[in-house]
């Protein structure tokens, strides 16, 4: 039988955020090229971390030339179906909402299956500033499926009705875990706490760092990995951990990758991230910690409740509660029961190969 026609626009590294990491693997699927004739758009628009929600002049000239691409597969390739990620708001919003239109009149000519992956939230915020966002969110999203990473999030899109279906898909990430090495994880002696993602104050390093500073415990040490959104920060967060008093029980590892990045999970006893970054919605580097074993301390900001149980992390409601949270995780958590249990919740939750599985499954419908 011949294979129906998939257009795939979406994030591609770099910079390595979450959204593109997932259009990194769906790109290199082959389990979607199998089921699909596929063809794939890569939405340019920063070039690092720190450029994202910026305006130039190279954004305008790459928001034109993604519209002509678009626009030529349409003409060219005429999908039946047409896979978006799509973005909630600022320029990112009127830029998806422009390149929609192109396929909005294609639907006139010939029938197209729409779905729209949203890695982010933020969109009840969006519409509820001004009656047109509100009205342009309704025409961008009408007759169109979602592609949600939890039920979560579900309520984001209340007063948007103008969608045809809701999906439920969870992230996955690759697994690059040994098992050998969580089973020779000791829990004797200094404990290895964990933060590894973007350093953006938001996502929770400085109250990480913080929570270095209070803490008297002579058996923790606190590393930091992670790219830099502005050297302002950066000169702070370095400035800070030179100072004697931190200069022992904190490592600064910078942006990390590959083999050096995994043997920071495997020596790690403890995975923080205190998240109040406003677009979070389902952390990536939760998912990598859990498949490395680790438990997580963490906060309820998105989808992170619906990641984490109370045998494999503890959530905190307010960040004046970290201390508490961090007592907690080090007298229930670190134990070999529970990296197990980590580890088998990440095996059969959040795996590429159950994301690839359940991606291709919604867009069969």
């Amino acid at each position: 039988m011949k294979k129906q026609k998939l257009l795939c626009i979406l994030h591609r590294s770099p910079p390595a955020h979450g959204a593109a990491k997932v259009g990194d693997f769906i790109a290199q699927s082959r389990a979607l090229q199998e089921a699909y004739d596929c063809r794939f758009i890569t939405i340019k628009s920063s070039d690092t971390i720190g450029d994202i929600g910026k305006v130039n002049f190279k954004k305008f000239y790459l928001v034109a030339e993604l519209y002509f691409k678009i626009l030529w597969s349409l003409l060219v390739f005429r999908p039946q179906k047409i896979y978006f990620t799509a973005s909630v708001r600022s320029v990112a919003f009127y830029r998806d909402l422009l390149v929609s239109t192109s396929w909005k009149t294609y639907e006139f000519f010939k029938p197209v299956e729409l779905f729209y992956h949203y890695h982010t939230k933020g969109i009840d915020e969006f519409v509820s500033t001004s009656a047109r966002n509100l009205a342009l969110t309704r025409f961008f999203l009408r007759n169109v499926n979602l592609i949600l990473l939890s039920p979560m999030l579900k309520d984001d899109f209340e007063k948007v009705q103008t969608y045809k279906n809701i999906f439920f898909l969870p992230n996955g990430v690759e697994d690059h875990a040994d098992a050998s090495a969580i089973e020779q994880r000791s829990y004797e002696g200094k404990k290895h706490i964990l933060y590894l993602s973007n350093m953006i104050k938001s996502k929770g390093y400085f109250e990480v760092l913080k929570l270095a500073m209070l803490t008297c415990k002579e058996d923790l040490h606190f590393h930091f990995a992670g790219g830099w959104q502005n050297s302002d920060d950066e000169q702070e967060f370095l400035a800070l951990i030179s100072k004697p008093e931190l200069a022992k029980k904190v490592t600064f590892h910078g942006f990390i990758s590959g083999e050096q990045k995994k043997a920071l999970f495997e020596q790690s006893h403890l995975f923080i991230f205190p998240t109040r970054y406003p677009n979070e919605a389902f952390p990536l580097s939760i998912l990598e910690a859990l498949s490395y074993g680790l438990p997580v301390l963490s906060t309820d900001e998105g989808s992170i409740p619906y990641i984490l149980d109370e045998q494999c992390g503890v959530i905190v409601y307010e960040l004046a509660k970290l201390v508490e949270g961090l007592d907690q995780a080090l007298s229930t958590l670190m134990n070999y029961e529970t990296s197990k249990y980590c580890r088998e919740h990440y095996l059969q939750n959040f795996t590429l190969e159950q994301f690839e599985t359940n991606l291709i499954r919604i867009l069969n419908v």
